[in-house]
């Protein structure tokens, strides 16, 4: 079984802010992880890179005993103290919010309330393929937020947080607490946290080969066809490359 303790420091969080996610995709690809790309889950700030360690919270469909049993006081609907508040508290810098919300898009998994704790923790951002309500207001706060869509709707009538740090599925991808969760404007790619050290070599070579033939193919104003799949001339391009950057 896959170690839940896994935590990947961040110091290597920081170096894949400068990784394409779809090398990262093409490299776990390579490694038989297929399915790794969350579906339908969507930037809400567009032009916001996140890259953060998954802490996870699980909702399951709403029933009145599980209520009961889940909430610990509070006053006001929405505001008790429920496994929402543990994930969030539970937060540190690096980490950030990853809501299985069953893949209900209009449904919402917390608002601009709820969702303020993610910034006074410091964490580094929220995905979720349920709703964020108020998603308008909640970027104000300037993470990145990731979500099936923005609703003006409650939550808890139809689904209740339920569980904290246990393995969760999210937009179809199955997430462990610690994994590494990338997020650029195309949406969100699940790096499994103990392959993140092993394939970042090998990724940050792949987009430097691809920047290579970038910037070949337009000063001499040929197809990169010739270039794919990789062979001893891409090669020879991208030791040239290299040389002029010393």
């Amino acid at each position: 079984m896959v170690d839940a303790r896994v935590r990947v420091s961040d110091e290597l969080l920081s170096k894949y802010e400068s990784v394409s996610n779809a090398t990262v995709l093409g490299e776990l690809s390579r490694r038989g992880y297929l399915k790794v790309f969350m579906n339908n889950v969507h930037s809400l700030a567009k032009g916001r890179r996140l890259v953060g360690r998954a802490v996870t919270l699980r909702y399951l469909p709403s029933r009145p005993d599980l209520q009961k049993q889940v909430t610990r006081g509070g006053h006001g609907e929405g505001f008790n103290e429920t496994p929402r508040w543990d994930a969030l508290e539970a937060l540190t810098p690096g980490d950030c919010l990853v809501a299985d919300c069953m893949g209900l898009s209009m449904t919402s998994t917390g608002g601009d309330v709820v969702f303020s704790r993610i910034l006074t923790r410091k964490a580094a951002g929220l995905v979720t393929d349920g709703g964020v309500r108020d998603g308008h207001k909640v970027v104000r706060y300037g993470f990145p937020v990731y979500a099936g869509g923005s609703t003006p709707t409650i939550g808890e009538p139809n689904v209740l947080p339920y569980e904290v740090n246990e393995p969760v599925q999210c937009g179809g991808v199955l997430v462990w607490p610690g994994d590494v969760i990338l997020g650029d404007d195309d949406g969100i790619v699940v790096l499994p946290a103990q392959l993140a050290e092993e394939i970042y070599d090998e990724c940050v070579h792949h987009d430097e080969i691809e920047q290579a033939i970038l910037e070949h193919t337009q000063r001499e104003g040929v197809s990169p066809k010739t270039f794919y799949p990789f062979n001893s001339e891409t090669e020879k391009i991208y030791a040239e490359w290299k040389s002029r950057r010393g």
